[in-house]
């Protein structure tokens, strides 16, 4: 995206609140025409001064000119202020509420952390654009074009200075902006690198000092940190360079003009107040043309991160789906793969070629060795990709027909990470149900086996948890995570390792309250345990990505295949003579 493209993109979101942006405009230009008239006035004031003539007619408007310009130079700064904020909050919550329903696959092909900074710094760079660009920049562009032509009727020889030193700087900026281009978007590269590193260390800051890591991981940033500053200085050195070139211009062009005007004063060419009024000009084009500079390495510094925000606002647009997309409703919760298929992207790893039924109100278990595809399976149920080849059906419709909204109304999900806000347990729980009464929630962690470790809290259910949960401990989490899916009471139960952080006595309580929960309901188990697998109506065996064995647990237990193999590897013994198995160890399946 060209200089050109970027600025004019960044300016167009100014363009959704058109009566107050007109309004700016159309004082910026009476502002650029009074600056030009003020250096006439004021040569018409010395003329009257050198001629001792009466001059408080021009004294008088320009005086007038001059308050004026001071009034609305406050209420244009005062407007653009209130423009750009409301703008910038504007921006930020329209693409984060296009950010957060991007599709997971999308988040980790971005990447949530470079999104979130790429999104922050994107709107810092927008504001400060805007703010300079209707404080200033309007009028500056109106007086550039105004200034030569009303300088040429004065005298043609003094603005041809005029319009020397106007090509000077533009060639100069033109170079400068071509050399630093590249060395820009190099830098926004490193920026983003020291974001991510930042990010990474302190998400896992538990990591980093148990394991003595502190050192490294601050040398670490160190080095980023100069890596920054090695890209950084050689375009601060261009634009030093520009200023230098530019302020010699500006200089060579005031003394041009003095002396010049001189002459044409002394051969009684001109008056002495023209030649005043040519500096003012001067001096107009000089301060003009610097702001020029100044917003153009505004628009070449951000032009980097700017494109990288576009590039995220558009590729939301395609993937965002249809707002015409009928709801599911009515669901009763039978499920169906039907020749379904999914690839990673340049991985070889997914799933392929999988079928199965699961009619409503059925449990079904899914098991295999890790990386086999289970969790790939769960998600595509949830749309969290989409297949490549086959169909996926609830109650026999297609769910990539449906909106997301109402699919993921149908579903009910445990995660093996409970995915817990730095908010109070109420809120966390409450997530599931928004609606949802004091009495609804307590009965829903009571369920869970949650209640009686939350009232126990300082603050009970307002006890807030920390950031991801981190002032509970892992079965604490999990429980709170157990009682937001019963509190949302969704016809379709997904279970994904969601016993896995408790002890054997707080899981069999709660084993026994998902039971309940499951009845009459369409549940899928991912699954490890034997305790979890054995009371499922279908076992489905996974492993390199395709479905390997399906049936009920005491059909694939009875046959020689993978799951029995499984469960001898798991510790199991099988009774061959009573057709069930006896379990001996209660440890993994898988």
């Amino acid at each position: 995206m060209s200089l050109f493209k970027t600025c004019k993109r960044a300016l167009f979101y100014l363009c959704r609140e058109k009566q107050a942006f007109l309004l700016i405009c159309i004082t910026n230009i009476i502002l650029a025409i009074i600056s030009i008239a003020e250096p006439i006035l004021f040569g018409r004031i010395i003329d009257d001064i050198s001629r001792k003539c009466l001059l408080f007619k021009t004294l008088g408007i320009w005086i007038s000119f001059s308050s004026f310009n001071i009034i609305a130079y406050v209420l244009v700064a005062r407007g653009a202020d209130r423009l750009t904020h409301r703008q910038r909050l504007r921006v930020m919550t329209r693409s984060f509420d296009k950010i957060i329903n991007m599709p997971l696959s999308w988040h980790q092909q971005h990447g949530t952390s470079t999104a979130v900074h790429t999104l922050i710094r994107a709107t810092d760079s927008l504001s400060t654009i805007w703010l300079e660009f209707m404080r200033q920049h309007i009028s500056t562009f109106v007086t550039m074009s105004v200034l030569v032509p009303t300088a040429m009727t004065m005298d043609w020889r003094l603005s041809t200075v005029l319009l020397i030193l106007g090509i000077t700087y533009s060639l100069i900026a033109r170079i400068v902006m071509r050399k630093t281009k590249d060395g820009q978007t190099s830098i926004e590269h490193h920026h983003h690198t020291l974001f991510e590193h930042i990010s990474d260390s302190v998400s896992n800051v538990t990591v980093v000092q148990g394991y003595n890591c502190i050192k490294e991981e601050v040398r670490s940033l160190y080095d980023q940190a100069s890596h920054l500053l090695e890209a950084q200085y050689p375009i601060l050195n261009w634009w030093a360079l520009a200023n230098g070139l530019n302020r010699i211009a500006s200089t060579l062009s005031m003394l041009i003009v003095l002396i010049l005007g001189t002459i044409l004063v002394m051969n009684g060419e001109l008056r002495v107040g023209d030649v005043v009024a040519f500096i003012g000009f001067a001096q107009l084009m000089i301060s003009r043309i610097e702001q020029i500079s100044s917003f153009m390495n505004l628009i070449l510094s951000a032009h980097a991160r700017l494109e990288a925000f576009f590039k995220i606002e558009d590729s939301t647009e395609h993937i965002l789906e249809p707002d015409n997309l009928p709801d599911l409703s009515q669901i009763k919760g039978a499920i169906q793969f039907d020749h379904v298929t999914y690839e990673f992207g340049n991985s070889g790893k997914g799933i392929s070629d999988i079928s199965f039924t699961v009619q409503a109100g059925k449990t079904v278990a899914i098991v295999g060795p890790t990386g086999a595809g289970k969790t790939t399976i769960i998600n595509l149920l949830q749309r969290v990709y989409d297949p490549s080849r086959g169909q996926i059906k609830i109650d026999g419709i297609d769910i990539c027909t449906i909106s997301r909204k109402s699919l993921r109304k149908a579903l009910a999900t445990v995660f093996q990470d409970p995915g817990l806000f730095n908010r109070s347990i109420n809120e966390n729980i409450r997530i599931g149900q928004k609606n949802a009464t004091k009495l609804d929630i307590q009965n829903a962690a009571k369920i869970a086996a949650a209640h009686d470790f939350i009232i126990d809290k300082f603050q009970g259910y307002s006890t807030v948890i920390g950031e991801r949960g981190s002032q509970l401990s892992g079965g604490e989490k999990q429980r709170i995570a157990i009682a937001r899916a019963i509190l949302k009471n969704s016809p379709i139960l997904i279970l994904d390792e969601a016993t896995s952080a408790l002890d054997l006595e707080t899981e069999r309580q709660v084993k026994d309250s998902l039971e309940r929960v499951s009845r009459n309901r369409t549940t899928i188990i991912i699954a490890h345990r034997l305790s979890t697998v054995r009371n499922a109506d279908l076992v489905l065996f996974i492993e390199h990505g395709k479905l390997v064995e399906k049936g009920s647990f005491h059909e694939l237990a009875s046959q020689e295949g993978r799951f029995r193999a499984l469960l001898h590897a798991g510790g199991l013994l099988i009774d061959e003579a009573r057709g069930h198995v006896i379990p001996f160890l209660e440890q993994d399946v898988a």
